[in-house]
């Protein structure tokens, strides 16, 4: 239930110059707002920026009613342009593509995601702002407490990323952009770099895709790419063994990899890393964000080596990108392909980074006829994140932040006679009283107690909200998930005091790392154990699905939702619980409800 497995805000997709165009284009946003009433084997890349980059305005292309445009090799559908309040008009349109990040994470919490944009998480914590006012005009004050861990979380996972990309890539190469064109060109580069190092060695990390999504140029980076074999065709390495995700096992996976290169086929395995404080699995339900990233990376990556799938000309319309524009002279040195152009010409541009890309995978495809696709098989390996912090008494000693972001697990340390007393006195709000509030608090107050596997806190959560009720008495559900979030954080904060760990409360400011701090976290999160795989295969359906509904909202044609009741657990690690909108909202409709069925017993 802990919700530190992903990677939420991810912001890896997006170079530096990218995010300063963020701050000035949510700034400008915000102040609009009424007040309420690459490489082979190689170098990891860095990207040093010479100049800023300006806010992009839509292109009239853009301003039309619709786009017509390929999605699949079978299907053409139509897409109504973006509301001018919707959420990709505001915080999206500027950088002229969806990350994947920005199609999956808000299966968490829409409402939650885009508060993120408001608040600013892109920033580090220190910089960011202790309340928003929301698209609506309610300002949100951010819980500092929450924010702090959350952030903390985050770069534990990134923390953990760099760990994986340094076993590949420990020597870094900067390489600078001066416009939109070099900048993608750049991903084109890795891209490139990235599968001839597959090709050599069977297996690469942060292998950027790109791509035309349901009408939407699309951008992401796959944690990792791998050469899968049958069992026939496993090569098997030196030392008598056969290779594995990050090298130190991965949980009975029958997927066999090549530790040098192989004449054997095989296809593309995907692998994405998540982190988590806890020590099992998370349940099914919290792993569908992290699935629906994989899948759209097959989706992505299979395109690219499908040979006419990209609409490319789509692509540079989409993205307002010249494919003609020359990239400079240091650029093509910096990517290491000077020494590959003919006769010292240096001319190189998005066109011909393509050609190249398509003649390196038409040859491993085609002419080698090793490759044979991407495998439908898609995994997930979950990792134990740790990171410490000085001691302090003893500097020279470090110690394991202490979390605690399960609200059963809170309630557990509770009484029991605090919790029942607590939930009856929030019953009557939804018609609920007398005996009858008792019996239903007691009654979830003795489950609370019972000793429930962290696993199953979820479904266990989902059982103690609808207790003592029918499903239709959404009111009652709502009260009781209310009063069981009050009370875990009560406990949570006298656990809190008793580890001597420091809270951060109201509106001010953090003591969380600032800037210059912040390094030092990054790099004490080592490689961290392997918890455990969740293997899963490509469904088209289940991704098409998402899409058009994920794009609803950011297309401005719905409101987000939150959570539903039997999720509200999520609530629990939220910075934006106490002015949350959406709880706000089914408050009111639990009020109404009781209201209704009051009037409906005294009319009989």
């Amino acid at each position: 239930m802990s919700s530190d497995e992903y990677d939420e805000y991810d912001l890896s997709e997006f170079t530096s110059q990218e995010l300063a165009v963020v701050d000035a284009n949510v700034s400008d946003m915000l102040r609009s707002i009424p007040e309420p009433t690459v490489s082979s084997a190689g170098p990891k890349i860095h990207i040093a920026l010479e100049s800023s980059c300006d806010r992009i305005e839509p292109s009239p292309a853009q301003q039309s009613n619709v786009v017509t445009a390929s999605t699949t090799t079978s299907s053409t559908l139509l897409f109504v342009s973006p509301a001018a309040d919707s959420p990709y008009s505001r915080f999206c349109s500027w950088r002229k593509a969806f990350s994947v990040t920005d199609l999956v994470s808000p299966a968490w919490c829409e409402l939650q995601y885009e508060y993120g944009f408001f608040a600013q998480k892109h920033k580090p914590l220190h910089l960011r702002p202790s309340s928003f006012i929301s698209r609506s005009g309610k300002q949100v004050h951010v819980q500092r407490d929450r924010a702090t861990t959350s952030d903390r979380r985050l770069r534990r996972g990134k923390s953990t990323h760099q760990a994986l990309e340094n076993e590949l890539r420990p020597v870094t190469v900067t390489v600078t952009t001066n416009t939109p064109e070099e900048r993608f060109g750049l991903r084109v580069a890795q891209l490139i770099t990235g599968f001839n190092e597959v090709i050599a060695s069977g297996k690469t990390r942060e292998l950027p895709v790109f791509g035309i999504i349901h009408g939407h140029a699309v951008v992401g980076v796959i944690d990792e790419v791998v050469q899968v074999f049958t069992a026939s065709e496993s090569p098997i390495r030196r030392d008598g063994g056969v290779k594995s995700p990050s090298a130190d096992g991965d949980s009975g996976t029958h997927t066999r990899l090549s530790g040098t290169s192989s004449q054997g086929t095989y296809t593309l395995g995907l692998v994405d890393y998540k982190t988590r404080r806890a020590e099992y699995l998370p349940p099914e339900e919290d792993s569908r964000s992290p699935k629906l990233q994989l899948m759209l990376y097959y989706r992505m990556l299979a395109s690219l080596l499908t040979p006419g799938t990209v609409d490319f000309d789509l692509l540079w319309s989409l993205m307002d990108l010249d494919p003609n524009k020359r990239f400079s002279d240091k650029f093509v040195r910096d990517v290491g392909w000077a020494d590959a152009m003919s006769d010292g010409e240096l001319h190189l541009d998005l066109n011909s980074m393509v050609s190249e890309w398509v003649a390196i995978a038409h040859r491993e495809i085609i002419e080698e006829g090793r490759l044979k696709g991407v495998n439908a098989e898609l995994q997930l390996i979950y990792r134990r994140a740790l990171d410490q912090i000085e001691s302090p008494d003893k500097r020279n000693q470090r110690k394991e932040y202490m979390e605690l972001n399960d609200p059963l697990q809170a309630l557990a340390l509770e009484e029991q006679m605090v919790i029942a007393r607590a939930i009856a006195g929030k019953l009557p709000e939804c018609g609920v009283e007398g005996e009858g509030a008792s019996d239903i608090a007691n009654a979830i107050a003795e489950k609370i107690q019972l000793p429930y596997p962290p696993e199953h806190y979820p479904s266990a959560w989902s059982q103690l909200v609808s207790a003592g009720s029918d499903q239709e008495n959404i009111a009652l559900q709502w009260a009781i998930q209310d009063s069981l979030l009050s009370s875990a954080e009560k406990a949570r904060t006298k656990w809190y005091l008793s580890q001597n760990e420091p809270i951060v409360k109201g509106d001010g400011p953090s003591n969380a790392p600032h800037q210059g701090q912040e390094s030092d976290m990054s790099n004490i999160s080592r490689m961290s154990p392997i918890i455990g795989a969740r293997k899963f295969l490509m469904n088209d359906a289940q991704l098409d699905s998402h899409l058009d509904d994920i794009l609803q909202w950011w297309m401005g044609s719905r409101k987000p939702r939150g959570v539903t009741v039997a999720h509200t657990y999520r609530c629990f690690t939220c910075e934006y619980q106490k002015s949350c909108e959406w709880r706000e909202e089914k408050a009111k409709e639990a009020a109404a409800s009781v209201l209704e069925r009051r009037q409906l017993a005294e009319s009989l």
